[in-house]
């Protein structure tokens, strides 16, 4: 990516001095046009700034020609500022920023070193923004204090002491970056600083937290949020509220942090800062979460992840779903824990599709002012009397780098749907894989179980074979003399006190049945809440496939009897005669 930037800003700089040399030669080039068309392409421009970068691109380099033609310095300030805003908007920092320098030479030229101030912080907030060595910051803020000295303006100061505490702040340098935060505080307030001053106090707090100063930190804050209050400062306000929570989690105190997250979130819901919203809610919940309140934290998380699905902001989305997987997980929900991780992991490679896809179309962007460079250039060719050697060396030249670019687009293009499509293949094998899985382990439970309740029978009725001889005794005992019947009955308790256990063993019985079908009966009762519990029994033992034969011995019942009781149960669920019970019932 950064090989074809810098190629750009090379095929840039050729089309310049090639436009230079024509202009030179043609001094009646058809670009050269009236004041009302100047206007008219600067209008143009504005109007398709966002919607059509190329054309608003071509209108541009048409109103510069016209601007440097006729040497305007403040025509030519205005294009070659507008032309590095679409730059920096397509990420072609170098390119945005070669376009910006123009601007603060002829500024300094026009003795506006106000204006040519303004413009180097603006660059130095896109060196610190970008992938470049802190240096290149410092320095364009080096030149931006030697402008605001000329200029002898103090809010030029101001501006540059906060936008300094941001970049040591960035850097870590925390102890750098309060000095300049306080240079801005102890300024004066007026309705130019009045919003420096508060920004200065929230990223000073800030600073501090980093620190853990808290009790300074709620210093700052607080003075700031009375100077939003006082400024109308919606959205400082909502950071402050946010930071103020944060202070107070730092320190222990949950319920004040609660209060302050939920004031923030009051206040970006009615303000219509949706984004501000959102985060505050998901620190919210991760609050909630902290403290194991996790009915809270999911209804939380529920609002976030509708209202993002609906302004598909899918990055707070996905962390949402992930945060719902670990709450249900910590409740021991475990589907809805599986299926919050699956929309979790759908979410985050949506992203990264996502990410992907711009990447390209920068790219493809870039590629297309180029383009209409190469276009431009060819029309002023054409309309000119001659091409020298040299020009059209340059020409050839400038095609084939065009076509290089072109083609690395395409390679990269084509990489990017390979990838996409091997990793969607790559996704639904295994899903594949993991549902066959899933239908393993179901079976390989069914069939635990149904060795369990058979085994557990089969347990059951061996005590029903030894308390049955005990009924005869018993009944035998009762036709014995007096003198002999309390002996006999004494040793018949004996050998019922062994085996008092069994007691219980039908209502064990049940609670196993239960246990190991619970999912299914809870489905079976939503759909058939008028089944009786014996029939809830029987369906369950069906399910499990367990045959007439074992159900009887299972009940204590006969044969006959569990084939009238499913005969009963088909009716019930009104099926024919070719329709299966048991797959049936593995469908509730």
């Amino acid at each position: 990516m950064k090989r074809i930037i810098i190629t750009l800003i090379c095929i840039i700089s050729l089309f310049n001095a090639f436009a230079t040399n024509n202009r030179e030669d043609n001094s009646d080039n058809e670009l050269l046009v009236s004041e009302t068309q100047y206007e008219k392409l600067i209008d143009l421009a504005k109007t398709y700034f966002t919607e059509n970068t190329e054309y608003a691109f071509v209108c541009l380099y048409k109103a510069c020609v016209i601007a440097e033609e006729s040497a305007d310095l403040n025509k030519m300030v205005e294009c070659n500022t507008m032309m590095g805003d679409i730059f920096k908007d397509n990420n072609s920092i170098p390119t945005a920023i070669s376009y910006y320098e123009k601007v603060n030479e002829d500024l300094i030229k026009m003795n506006d070193y106000y204006s040519a101030c303004k413009m180097y912080i603006k660059i130095a907030k896109l060196y610190q923004n970008s992938e470049f060595d802190s240096k290149w910051s410092f320095e364009a803020m080096n030149k931006a204090m030697k402008c605001a000295t000329t200029s002898n303006d103090k809010t030029l100061f101001t501006e540059i002491n906060f936008t300094l505490g941001d970049l040591n702040f960035s850097l870590h340098r925390y102890d750098e970056a309060i000095k300049y935060y306080n240079e801005v505080i102890n300024n004066n307030i007026d309705r130019n600083t009045i919003h420096l001053i508060s920004g200065a106090l929230t990223n000073k707090a800030r600073v501090l937290l980093q620190k853990k100063e808290y009790e300074q930190a709620h210093n700052a804050i607080d003075s700031s949020i009375y100077m939003c209050i006082r400024n109308f400062n919606d959205s400082l306000l909502i950071k402050n509220y946010s930071y103020k929570a944060a202070v107070f989690d730092s320190v222990g105190n949950y319920e004040m942090a609660m209060k302050y997250y939920k004031q923030s979130i009051e206040l970006s819901y009615s303000t219509r800062f949706f984004d501000d919203c959102a985060k505050n809610m998901f620190n919210l919940a991760f609050l909630y979460k902290k403290h194991e309140r996790y009915n809270d934290a999911i209804d939380v998380l529920k609002i976030i992840c509708d209202s993002t699905e609906k302004y598909v902001m899918n990055d707070i989305c996905f962390q949402s779903y992930y945060q719902l997987s670990q709450c249900y997980a910590s409740l021991e929900d475990y589907e809805q824990a599986y299926t919050m991780f699956n929309k979790y992991d759908y979410y985050h490679k949506s992203i990264n599709s996502i990410h992907q896809e711009e990447k390209i179309n920068k790219l493809r962007n870039s590629f297309l002012l180029s383009l209409s460079i190469k276009e431009l250039k060819n029309k002023e060719v054409v309309s000119g009397s001659k091409v020298g050697k040299n020009e059209l060396w340059v020409l050839i030249s400038i095609i084939i780098l065009l076509t290089l670019i072109l083609i690395t687009f395409v390679i990269l293009y084509l990489n990017y749907k390979t990838m996409f499509n091997k990793n969607k293949e790559t996704t639904y094998e295994q899903e594949l894989k993991i549902n066959r899985i899933e239908n393993e382990l179901m079976e390989h439970q069914l069939k635990n179980n149904r060795e369990s309740l058979i085994n557990f029978a089969l347990h059951l009725k061996s005590y029903i074979d030894l308390i049955n001889p005990l009924k005869e005794e018993l009944r035998a005992a009762i036709e014995l003399p007096e003198h002999e019947q309390k002996n006999k009955i004494k040793t018949i308790y004996h050998n019922i006190q062994n085996n008092i256990q069994t007691i219980n063993n039908t209502e064990n019985l049940n609670k196993q049945i239960d246990a190991v079908c619970k999912n299914f009966l809870d489905r079976l009762n939503e759909k058939y809440p008028g089944l009786t519990k014996s029939e809830k029994k029987l369906c369950t033992m069906l399910v499990i496939n367990m045959s007439s034969k074992e159900i009887a011995s299972l009940t204590n019942t006969t044969t006959r009897s569990v084939e009238t009781s499913r005969y009963r149960l088909r009716k019930k669920f009104g099926l024919s005669r070719d329709e299966d019970i048991i797959e049936f019932l593995k469908k509730i």
